[in-house]
């Protein structure tokens, strides 16, 4: 007679079925359908957190745009008139260029009677414009600025005449240096014109 080495065997059924029913429900859990549900974000204390909607607000520029100065007739007429003298002088200042400039060129294309001549008839002119512009009369708030426009075109007149005299004398230098300040003049003119335009449409004169 054999001798059954483990007197219970029975002892190592309970643990199979044990191991073999969590085997079953771990693959049968696997296989189910994922439920599906809203998510719902809860907080800290288990209530719903609240969503927050934050709304850009535009901000909106607006532009004012002041009314122009309403000027006076008078005031009108004697910015027409400055404005006039502008442009006369700076076809004055064309007319220099060109003619020191065929004195100048290599070859020379201006003969010295003929460049004699055309500064001679140009600082004429010029003397008669700065003279007329003196003589005009400005409104009473303008007559600082109408002073310093006088002032400019009179250096520019004084300036042509003396490119004359330095285009007749023996040296260069001389008209080359009255050249610069004839266009340095004519600048601040056009500066001081800008400014009475300014000071009368800025006051309404």
């Amino acid at each position: 007679m054999v001798m059954n080495p483990d007197p219970r065997p029975g002892r190592w059924l309970l643990p199979l079925v044990i191991l073999g029913m969590m085997a079953f429900t771990y693959v049968f859990v696997q296989n189910l359908p994922a439920a599906d549900g809203e998510t719902q974000d809860i907080g800290a204390n288990g209530v719903d957190a609240q969503t927050t909607t934050t709304t850009a607000v535009t901000a909106t520029t607006t532009t004012v745009t002041t009314p122009a100065a309403v000027l006076s007739p008078e005031t009108q007429d004697y910015l027409n008139q400055v404005a006039t003298a502008e442009t006369e002088l700076l076809a004055f200042q064309a007319e220099m260029a060109d003619i020191n400039g065929r004195w100048d060129a290599e070859p020379r294309t201006l003969e010295y009677a003929d460049g004699e001549a055309l500064l001679t008839d140009l600082a004429s002119r010029m003397g008669t414009w700065a003279t007329n512009l003196g003589a005009i009369v400005p409104p009473v708030t303008l007559t600082d600025a109408h002073g310093v426009l006088t002032g400019t075109a009179q250096a520019a007149a004084d300036s042509a005449t003396d490119v004359l005299t330095g285009f007749t004398g023996p040296d260069r230098e001389p008209r080359i240096t009255a050249l610069g300040e004839f266009d340095v003049a004519v600048t601040a003119f056009t500066a001081a014109a800008d400014d009475v335009e300014l000071r009368a449409t800025t006051t309404g004169s």
